[in-house]
This record gives structure tokens, C-alpha cells and sequence, in this order.
């Protein structure tokens, strides 16, 4: 299985419609938060695929939880946008969530930062963002991941 993970679109939805119109096999979209009208008009066109969606901060009083875990291809994935655990200070507390709900990865955006690594046996993901780089990031991003036999094989992808 296939999902592009996307973030902090923060109103501009081009580029991701962009991306999701040109893959040749995708099986999904998850979405990070901050800004959720940029992914529920993708919802729209690409309704085929398996959407995953969470809130960002700055998507002021959406009903949607903050979280979600999500079993995608047998693996449990905590999908947040971050700000509830402070990911622009650390990893710390998204990984204790994440363990406690068993998951096998979390994903998350807030900090526009793409990082990939594996702590604890926990897949961290964050995509960057999708239309505003920060810090060390110098341009957009989102990531690919792959789960093929029982196995998360995540990839960021720099546009």
C-alpha cells in the first residue's frame, strides 16, 4: 500500500492536487492538519482514494480529534498534527503517546521541519510542509510511505 502524507498546507492545495493527479498507484492521502479545507476539496476530486485527517492549530474549531490511530496495511499509525505534544520542543512525548496506544509509528506537522527516524521501534515522521519550508528545510516536502509486509517504509520527498 501506498499514502502520501501531507502538512501545513496552510491554504494552498495546488501543489498537493498537483502530486496526487500525477502518481501512477496511490492508495491514500493522511493529512497533517493546519488548514483542512486544502484536503476536504482533494477528498472531492480524488474520492477513490482512503483519506486519514486530522486538525492542525490553526484549523480554529474543527470538530474533527486531534488524533486519530490509524491501522493502514496491519500497522498502527498515531496520525496528530503535533502541536498537543510540543514536537517543536521534542519527540519525547509524541513517543510515549505512541507507545502507550501500541502504535508502530506517529506522524505529525507543526514545525514545517521534515525529520524520518525510528526511536523505540516507532516510526517519527513529519513531512515538512507542503508550502511553507522552515528551519534547516529549504524547500516544500511530504512524504511517501510504503507498507509492504508488515513493514513502514517512509520517504521524504522534496519539491
Amino acid at each position: 500500500m501506498r499514502f502520501f502524507v501531507f502538512s501545513d498546507s496552510h491554504g494552498d492545495s495546488r501543489l498537493m492536487r498537483k502530486i496526487a493527479g500525477n502518481a501512477d498507484k496511490i492508495d491514500g492521502i493522511i493529512f497533517l492538519g493546519d488548514y483542512l479545507r486544502d484536503i476536504e476539496h482533494l477528498q472531492k476530486d480524488f474520492s477513490k482514494l482512503a483519506f486519514h485527517i486530522v486538525p492542525g492549530n490553526c484549523d480554529f474549531l474543527s470538530p474533527k480529534p486531534l488524533e486519530k490511530l490509524v491501522e493502514i496495511g496491519g500497522e498502527k499509525i498515531l496520525i496528530t498534527h503535533g502541536h498537543k505534544y510540543g514536537v517543536k520542543a521534542g519527540y519525547e512525548r509524541i513517543l510515549t503517546a505512541a507507545l502507550q496506544m501500541g502504535a508502530n509509528a506517529a506522524f505529525f506537522g507543526h514545525s514545517h521541519i521534515p525529520i524520518k527516524s525510528e526511536k523505540n521501534g516507532v516510526i517519527l515522521l513529519n513531512p515538512g510542509s507542503i508550502t511553507e519550508p522552515r528551519g534547516n528545510a529549504i524547500r516544500r516536502s511530504y512524504a511517501i510511505i510504503d507498507i509492504d509486509d508488515g513493514k513502514i517504509t517512509p520517504q521524504i520527498i522534496e519539491v
